[in-house]
């Protein structure tokens, strides 16, 4: 009976031991991002770092005025008497967007937040053309103001733009605040490198997607961009995640690293016509439309390739306006701490 039962024992005994050892998983030490998923938990990591990120929102209002086609009014000739004279009637219009930006510099009652240029960007003067009249103006707006909101922050002065580079779509914002005791969470993760990302790098985005708070993962594709400091991933990008901050793990989860900020997704332009955007129409009734018309820009998102630029460019953007910055009171030496 005993020789009967010495083997069972046996096979369950390693049986057991090969089971626990399968579920011993470990990360390759090379200096590189990590390309593996990770084998230990990043929610308490992901939970500080979104405590630094921040929802955008930018209102721009424009006086536009309307010329009738037998005006032919060119814009070398505008000036306020032209406006009052030839325009046919002027409205107030605006324009909104809404983006993400994190803090990267809490100093001396002074906040810095990063965020992609085309978010906060508005043109100062916009105007169209009669497509059968050589340069004859349809219509011209002009921006008349502009505010720059950033929820979660201290009360102090309006946010300001303290730099911007539409090239490479960075831009800093500033906010004086007044003396409090509200704690501000700066994202001071080491600062990584995009020479470091490899195919398949995993990296984790965090921002405000149509204005929800999110954090989605995507995959590091090696491209040709990299020497003009953009890298691509998968990332599933949507509007309001530019100025998102984008991190890389390097050998282990908890070792987060900012490499850069999403900016931008591959996108379809067309025109399309709009009613007056504060009209309000019942979905369960049908009737004929009799207000003004609009041309408006149409931007479909092609989902799955998300540019961003790159930490390295992003230092140098802060290095290259250091004397603006100090001007307006920052401290060079205190960003990202």
């Amino acid at each position: 009976m005993y020789i009967a039962i010495y083997p069972l024992f046996l096979l369950i005994l390693f049986g057991c031991n090969t089971t626990h050892h399968t579920s011993d998983q470990s990360i390759s030490k090379d200096n590189k991002y990590d390309s593996e998923f990770p084998s230990e938990s990043v929610s308490d990591e992901l939970d500080y770092i979104s405590r630094g990120v921040k929802k955008l929102d930018i209102l721009a209002f424009y006086a536009t005025y309307y010329f009738p086609q037998d005006s032919s009014v060119s814009l070398d000739v505008i000036n306020d008497s032209v406006l009052d004279i030839y325009s046919e009637y002027m409205t107030i219009t605006h324009e909104s967007v809404s983006g993400t930006a994190f803090v990267i510099y809490d100093y001396d009652n002074i906040l810095g937040l990063l965020t992609c240029a085309h978010v906060i960007d508005f043109k100062d003067t916009v105007f169209s053309y009669y497509g059968d009249k050589n340069n004859q103006l349809q219509t011209l707006s002009i921006k008349i103001k502009q505010q720059n909101h950033v929820s979660g922050l201290p009360s102090g002065e309006p946010i300001e733009i303290a730099a911007v580079n539409r090239e490479k779509d960075i831009a800093l914002l500033m906010k004086k605040t007044v003396p409090n005791d509200q704690i501000i969470h700066t994202i001071n993760n080491p600062r990584g490198s995009i020479s470091d990302l490899q195919w398949g790098s995993i990296v984790y985005i965090m921002g405000y997607p149509l204005g929800n708070l999110m954090v989605t993962r995507a995959i590091v594709s090696i491209t040709e961009k990299m020497k003009s400091g953009i890298f691509v991933t998968d990332a599933l990008y949507n509007h309001g995640i530019s100025g998102s901050p984008v991190f890389g793990m390097r050998d282990g989860a908890t070792n987060f690293e900012l490499i850069g900020m999403a900016s931008s997704s591959a996108a379809q332009a067309s025109n399309i016509i709009v009613p007056e955007s504060d009209i309000k129409i019942d979905n369960n009734i049908k009737a004929p439309y009799t207000g003004k018309l609009f041309v408006d820009n149409n931007k479909l998102i092609s989902y799955g390739v998300t540019y961003s630029v790159s930490i390295d460019e992003i230092s140098t953007f802060i290095t290259t306006n250091e004397k603006a910055l100090i001007s307006n009171g920052f401290i060079i030496n205190n960003f990202f701490n």
